[in-house]
């Protein structure tokens, strides 16, 4: 096979004449150290990343070194970006988008960077990523398929992997993808339930942890029977993975599920003050904190919505709430109209962002900042000629360069 070029930009040239002089090997010939070139390389994109180590043997070895993926990955969660994925032509494609490039200026356009495309046949839904990686969803109901595997993918390389076959029998299977940022570890958590006939709880409650070698399902204790809500409700902070549910028993029982990513450990909020949240509701993390929003129109928002409220928790031992009710102005009908969005987040300087679930032309994501009332829309362009495909946005992405585990 006729290998492929290999194509060096201008900057990149730049940044490669500027320290070939240093040996990867630490040995300095130049004036740069090597720890410096090493913190200049883990700022650079991935896609770069990809090409230096093509410059020579040595770059090839140091680039790959865990201490210079962790390096890179820790760099890159100070700069997130936006991940926009969908199925189409036989592909699993992945966009990016700096979060920067929304919160710098207000133009009203921009252009996504290809990432990935993973080639998949079948229709896919995704959990929300962690730590530059990205886990699909409950595959076997979509495609109706008896040996489909749930795939872990890093969408900055393009890997991807299969994940063991859960043990079960039950169909129906619920997944979400942990991250714990201290030890840098991911983790599935996934929990299986009766389809016919439909059961409204979860049974056996299954973790397996990537990059352990033979990866194996473990199953674990949950003491609180109940169900997860809708899809793309979770978020993970800080080494906890955060999710919808209600108690199987009652179905006015709201609750939050937290999952300990370390300890393995599920413990449950029941509060006063969220009792009455029903989907649809949405879990983000806030400027750091766990955030609800539950809007009171039944399923996506469009035009016709008017506000949102936004429950943030100021103590999650004590269930100490903050309850804001934000009204839209008069301008989001014209901006939104019938375009049907879901909230994705919030970005570093606290706008709420809105996302259409399908790819149109053109293609707009939705800023509200709730201090100025304020809400403008920026057309998103580069995702090519495709139309009505399902479209996952997601915030808070960082680029990883590791394998995947």
């Amino acid at each position: 096979m006729k290998k492929r070029k290999q194509c060096v930009s201008k900057e990149e040239t730049r940044i490669i004449s500027s320290i070939t002089s240093t040996k990867a090997s630490g040995e300095n010939y130049g004036q740069i150290p090597m720890d410096i070139i090493l913190k200049i390389l883990s700022r650079v994109p991935a896609k770069s990343i990809a090409r230096f180590r093509c410059v020579s043997k040595d770059w090839g070895v140091t680039l790959c070194r865990p201490y210079f993926t962790d390096l890179f990955l820790k760099m890159s969660s100070l700069s997130p970006c936006l991940l926009f994925t969908f199925h189409a032509e036989g592909k699993w494609s992945f966009f990016s988008l700096p979060e920067s490039m929304l919160i710098s200026d207000q133009k009203s356009s921009r252009v996504v960077d290809s990432l990935s495309h993973v080639p998949i046949d079948y229709p896919i839904r995704v959990c929300v990523p962690v730590g530059g990686l990205l886990c699909t969803k409950d595959e076997w109901n979509l495609s109706g398929k008896k040996d489909a595997r749930m795939m872990i993918c890093n969408p900055s390389t393009g890997g991807f992997k299969l994940l063991p076959k859960v043990k079960t029998r039950r169909r129906r299977v619920l997944t979400y993808l942990g991250y714990d940022p201290v030890e840098i570890v991911y983790k599935v958590l996934c929990m299986t339930s009766c389809e016919r006939p439909y059961s409204p709880k979860t049974e056996q409650h299954q973790v397996l942890t990537l990059g352990t070698g033979k990866m194996n399902w473990r199953m674990i204790e949950c003491s609180v029977s109940h169900y997860p809500q809708s899809h793309h409700n979770e978020t993970c902070i800080d080494g906890v993975l955060y999710y919808l549910a209600v108690g199987s028993g009652c179905w006015k029982t709201s609750m939050i599920v937290c999952f300990d990513i370390r300890s393995e450990k599920l413990k449950f909020i029941v509060d006063e003050a969220f009792k009455d949240i029903k989907s649809p509701s949405t879990l983000i993390n806030y400027k750091g904190k766990l955030g609800i929003i539950h809007h009171n129109a039944p399923g996506l928002m469009d035009g016709k919505s008017s506000g949102f409220a936004l429950w943030v928790i100021d103590d999650m031992e004590k269930h100490i709430w903050c309850k804001n009710i934000v009204m839209f102005p008069s301008l989001w009908w014209n901006l939104v109209a019938g375009t049907r969005v879901r909230i994705i987040g919030t970005t570093g300087n606290g706008e709420i962002l809105f996302s259409p679930c399908v790819v149109s032309i053109p293609f707009y994501i939705f800023c509200y900042n709730m201090e100025t009332n304020a809400i403008r829309r920026v057309e998103i362009k580069g995702f090519g000629p495709v139309m009505g495909q399902k479209i996952y946005t997601f915030l808070n992405h960082m680029e990883n360069l590791k394998l995947v585990p």
